[in-house]
């Protein structure tokens, strides 16, 4: 959902290098290799399915409906999903939503306090005024004035989630108030297929929604499962780095695709900095996050884009998170990672294909 619609082999390149880290020749189990569109980009499954055999078209079900459960929740692009049906409320009073909905937001919430809150769902209205999200683009960057106006039913405390008798219930404190969700999509989705997997007994998988990615076991020769972080300079190129997850979970929040350019040439990224109410503006153009959970990772590479490179990696090493990231730096790529990240780089990147 961070990422419209394009070429297919480029977002397959991004999550998705499938290879070993070795360089005898190994033994190669059988594996189903599944791929389609979900939340307005494409996802990517290899599965050793062991006892199940080839049943390619049973996982893409189970697949698919996984993802239905999160876009019926939290898409904004469809106006019956839940969210949609909150935006539209234009009542301070609580609104029912499902259970599952309310501890996504509560989850959410919890991982953007951890980053001071530079991550807020609740930017929906500023991402709609930038041209980011269900309005179109503007036909001229928004005023500060207009800025201003918008950031007052903006934060943290403009919405609460409650639970009585077993229901949930999301209210507004202004009917202004939108979400916006969009930013942990990925992440949910790839969550709920791992967990499907799991309780299949499924032990070698990775499943890829764009940046989000969900590892377990090894691959189809019996090695680590290799996944490649983006070239913001040459996003269909060759990547930028190799990555072995080791069973966790991975993503990637990047500025390098979803922007535009004004009539004298500046460009805007689609990351909206709530503390300012503006896209951020610094060099860093990726961020990569490494945690148990995909939803975490996709929680914190949004805010930790926010942030920039230097404060990333600082948090990442007061709260023992692996982070990488890229900067743009007199005209190319420039990675940098902290020390919880280099067991992640222990790849041999020269047999990735």
């Amino acid at each position: 959902m961070k990422r419209k619609i394009i070429a297919a082999a480029a977002l397959l390149s991004a999550a998705l290098l499938l290879s070993s880290c070795g360089e005898e020749a190994p033994k190669v189990k059988d594996s189903i290799k599944i791929s389609g569109q979900t939340m307005g980009t494409y996802y990517a499954m290899t599965i050793i399915p062991g006892q199940y055999g080839n049943q390619a078209d049973k996982f893409k079900q189970i697949a698919e409906d996984e993802f239905k459960v999160v876009t019926n929740a939290i898409s904004s692009f469809d106006p019956n999903s839940e969210i949609s049906r909150f935006n539209r409320w234009n009542s301070t009073e609580p609104l029912k939503i499902s259970k599952y909905l309310g501890d996504v937001i509560q989850e959410v919430n919890r991982q953007a306090l951890r980053i001071d809150g530079v991550l807020d769902i609740s930017v929906a209205p500023l991402v709609n005024l930038w041209g980011f999200g269900t309005d179109g683009r503007p036909e001229k960057v928004p005023t500060q004035s207009q800025i201003d106006e918008v950031r007052e039913y903006v934060g943290f405390d403009k919405y609460k989630v409650s639970y009585i008798g077993g229901m949930a219930f999301l209210e507004k404190g202004d009917p202004r108030v939108k979400l916006d969700l969009s930013t942990v999509g990925e992440g949910l989705g790839v969550d709920r297929v791992a967990a499907k997997l799991d309780e299949g007994m499924i032990s070698d998988y990775l499943v890829s929604i764009a940046g989000a990615v969900r590892t377990r076991g090894t691959n189809p020769e019996g090695k680590d499962w290799k996944v490649g972080i983006v070239n913001p300079v040459q996003p269909d190129g060759q990547p930028f780095e190799i990555v072995c997850p080791h069973g966790m979970a991975m993503s990637t929040s990047g500025s390098y695709r979803n922007y535009f350019v004004d009539e004298n040439g500046k460009r805007y990224s689609h990351i909206i900095d709530p503390r300012t109410g503006k896209p951020i503006e610094h060099h860093t153009v990726s961020v990569t996050v490494i945690e148990r959970s995909a939803l975490v990772t996709d929680t914190l590479d949004t805010g930790l884009m926010v942030m920039g490179a230097d404060a990333a990696l600082k948090w990442g090493d007061e709260h023992e998170t692996a982070i990488y990231t890229i900067e743009i730096k007199d005209g190319k790529p420039v990675g940098r990672h902290n020390r919880y990240f280099e067991p992640y780089l222990k790849c041999d990147a020269k047999d990735a294909q």
